[in-house]
């Protein structure tokens, strides 16, 4: 069954033998040019420690052939942020706040250990069997990011890109606070902030030079926590500065329960059906028929292998 595609390759269902658990197998197509080896290498070197966040999907396993890159992640559900938001149209404000907190922890995480992710958009997050958020899709990582050091790359989809990003100015992490902000008005209103319907040029100039809109009947809170997120100047944009969790918007969340996964999920999504587990892909993985398999010592290429991080598996 195939999970996801898109111009790195494709992610496959896939099973582990002598295991009834399922994984997310990523398959990516080895290029030969230095910015897609750097690129798979932070995306492998990310999942090397996304284990110690219960909001990101865990890495289990990275190698790789001489033509292909292979990273092995868990997987308990297909469904997506998106797909939530697209069957309800938008979410309870009570399933809004939880999921934004989740969020909030698994940013901060990733930014802790310099990792900006750039490509945050409700696609991107998935929801596990237990109804906890789980951020995935670190092909655009960008690693080392210490404070005040600046990237320059525009990525990302255009739909939740910062002003900075529009503007081709330097950027830091606050782009995926901005992208939080987005995602957060779609979660509580099926709308973005910012019209999108006549293409990406108009777009940029309203998130670089007006105002965003909301649904009527939005909170106050939650009305002052998307405008300190959507703040166009990343100086000031709440993540990036202030302490995020303090905010009334997030009054009724016990932090520190959050974090050890003992505030019950509002939402649980279906589990895998039947139909999706036959179509599960069981191998033989490429890599092994590949007769061009082995990897010469001196490949710039080569993946750290890392050990499954869980003995059940």
């Amino acid at each position: 069954m195939e999970l996801g595609a898109g111009s790195f390759g494709k992610v496959m269902l896939a099973s582990l033998t002598k295991t009834t658990k399922h994984v997310a197998l990523k398959i990516i197509k080895k290029k030969d040019n230095p910015y897609d080896q750097k690129r798979i290498k932070a995306e492998a070197q990310t999942l090397k420690i996304t284990g110690e966040c219960p909001f990101l999907c865990k890495g289990l396993a990275a190698f790789q052939s001489q033509l292909h890159a292979y990273l092995v992640m868990e997987c308990e559900s297909k469904t997506s942020l998106w797909d939530l938001i697209h069957s309800k149209e938008k979410l309870g404000m009570e399933t809004v706040i939880f999921f934004s907190a989740e969020l909030v922890v698994g940013l901060q995480f990733l930014h802790s250990r310099g990792i900006v992710h750039r490509d945050l958009k409700p696609d991107n997050i998935l929801i596990s069997k237990d109804g906890h958020i789980k951020i995935v899709d670190f092909g655009l990582v960008a690693e080392d990011v210490s404070k005040g050091m600046k990237l320059k790359a525009v990525v990302g989809n255009f739909k939740y890109r910062a002003p900075e990003l529009f503007m081709r100015d330097p950027y830091d992490a606050g782009v995926d606070w901005w992208a939080f902000g987005i995602i957060l008005c779609l979660m509580a209103t099926g709308q973005l902030p910012f019209d999108d319907l006549s293409g990406m040029n108009y777009l940029a100039y309203l998130v670089t030079s007006t105002k965003p809109r909301y649904e009527k009947g939005l909170s106050r809170d939650a009305r002052r926590l998307l405008n300190e997120l959507l703040e166009k100047d990343p100086e000031k944009r709440l993540g990036t500065t202030g302490d995020i969790r303090s905010h009334p918007f997030f009054r009724s969340i016990k932090w520190a329960e959050l974090e050890s996964l003992k505030v019950p999920s509002p939402f649980k999504p279906e589990g895998f059906s039947p139909e999706d587990l036959k179509a599960t892909y069981t191998g033989p993985l490429p890599f092994l028929e590949d007769p061009k398999s082995e990897v010469p010592p001196d490949d710039p290429m080569v993946l750290q292998e890392f050990s499954y991080v869980n003995s059940s598996w």
